[in-house]
């Protein structure tokens, strides 16, 4: 069997594509593809797996606050469907897994085209723009959320959770002694600059220690001395594939949250202090946060009530509280899906089998 993945723009739809490809390739008999901008965070992944074919495709998503500028777009997209279909005639896949968004757009509309069957995933709790647009032509969503909403109700549907890698999974169970610091691997600018504001008070925390993923949002070296200037220990670094290790190190995390990033704690079982993005699409990480502090698992403090004195009396509250901790994960452990990639590479399978 041929599978090709469609996925790109952020490590919310590249690490799930990841984890279900690394799944494939335990199957005998599967070739494996992947499509998408070879200048993004997928080209680098697929980069360093020769295991994995890559096509390059560029594409761009319609600017949601500049109309004028959508002709262009529009037209840009559709070279990117042209280049695409001739990418997929090439590779020849028997199906075809879109992780959403714009970059799953061209080679979707080309699958359809070609009469390759789609498999189409929603990793968050409301359905994306452009996933509303393709689940018309998909032949099987794959959702995270048992109820997600904007999906079709006529969708053919299958809950499956947000694919994570099997080393996440094997984190062991006892805590670590850092706090961790995710913003995505786009960053956020104001969790860093709240760190930072709380620093001298986290100072005080007996034996707490910092280790923060930047992303795009500042320099790792001058966040870490800034932060030691202010007496923590800290570390920081722009992106790290071996978040297992991060989270094996982890006592508490502070992070967004995105579907990806909620997966991969519930299922390395480690406490959470979530701060939604408020500038998400659709309100999607709000709406997720929402669903995991409701299960347990994680506390949530939304954007506008971000302070650093907040984060400093929610970090210190529990740091200590070795029962409260362990409570949490607990709670995170138990509505994580760590056998997601293994269910949708068995509806691939099945998919795939439909059509010969």
């Amino acid at each position: 069997m041929r599978v090709l993945v469609a996925a790109g723009g952020s490590g919310g739809h590249v690490f799930p594509a990841l984890a279900v490809l690394e799944e494939l390739r335990l199957r005998p008999g599967v070739s494996l593809g992947w499509i998408g901008n070879p200048q993004g965070l997928e080209g680098k992944i697929a980069e360093s797996r020769p295991w994995i074919e890559f096509l390059p495709l560029v594409t761009q998503g319609l600017p949601r606050d500049r109309p004028w500028a959508w002709p262009k777009a529009l037209f840009r997209q559709g070279k990117a469907l042209e280049r695409a279909t001739r990418l997929l005639r090439e590779f020849r896949p028997d199906v075809v897994l879109a992780m959403g968004g714009y970059p799953s757009v061209a080679p979707v509309l080309a699958a359809k085209r070609l009469g390759i069957p789609v498999a189409l995933h929603e990793q968050n709790a409301i359905m994306g723009l452009a996933n509303r647009f393709l689940s018309r032509f998909a032949d099987l969503v794959l959702l995270s959320f048992p109820k997600t909403l904007g999906c079709p109700r006529t969708a053919r549907t299958l809950v499956t959770g947000v694919p994570v890698r099997p080393e996440i999974a094997r984190v062991p169970k006892t805590l670590g002694e850092e706090l961790l610091v995710l913003g995505g691997s786009l960053g956020s600018r104001k969790l860093l600059q709240a760190i930072l504001e709380a620093a001298p008070g986290l100072s005080e925390i007996p034996g707490l220690r910092v280790e923060v993923i930047t992303g795009r949002a500042g320099d790792p070296e001058e966040l870490a001395r800034r932060l030691r200037e202010r007496g923590v220990w800290a570390e920081a670094h722009a992106f790290t594939e071996r978040v297992e290790a991060l989270l094996a190190r982890a006592r508490l995390v502070i992070c967004r949250a995105g579907a990806s990033t909620l997966a991969e704690l519930s299922s390395a079982g480690r406490p959470g202090i979530l701060v939604p993005w408020e500038g998400a699409a659709h309100k999607h990480q709000e709406i997720n946060a929402e669903y995991a502090a409701a299960r347990g698992g994680f506390l949530l403090l939304r954007e506008r009530e971000l302070s650093p004195s907040k984060l400093l009396d929610l970090v210190a509250g529990l740091w200590e509280d070795e029962e409260r901790l362990l409570q949490l994960s607990s709670a995170a452990r138990a509505w994580a899906k760590p056998d997601a990639a293994r269910c949708v590479a068995q509806a691939l399978e099945a998919l795939g089998k439909e059509r010969s």
